[in-house]
């Protein structure tokens, strides 16, 4: 089986199998799969971004923006109740 990452600007951007990217071997494959299971959990105000070396870089990121309807608005419109 081929395995495969995807790098740019120094970031891991994808990894995985078949066709595409840069071809790795299973090894490090599996290295990179352990290290994205470790990745800090995104906060209000900071994500990351996978490194090459297998650190993770914080980055800031703008909030969230509130949602304009609340979940019964939601629901109404999902199931077809016309929009709000």
């Amino acid at each position: 089986m081929r395995h495969f990452k995807q790098i740019s600007g120094g970031y891991i951007l994808a990894v995985g199998t078949g066709a595409g990217g840069t071809e790795i071997t299973e090894t490090e494959y599996n290295q990179i799969l352990a290290a994205i299971r470790t990745k800090p959990p995104r906060t209000e105000t900071e994500d990351y971004h996978l490194r090459e070396d297998l650190t993770w870089e914080a980055f800031a990121v703008e909030p969230l923006p509130e949602p304009e309807l609340d979940d019964s608005e939601a629901l109404e419109i999902l199931l077809g109740g016309g929009a709000v």
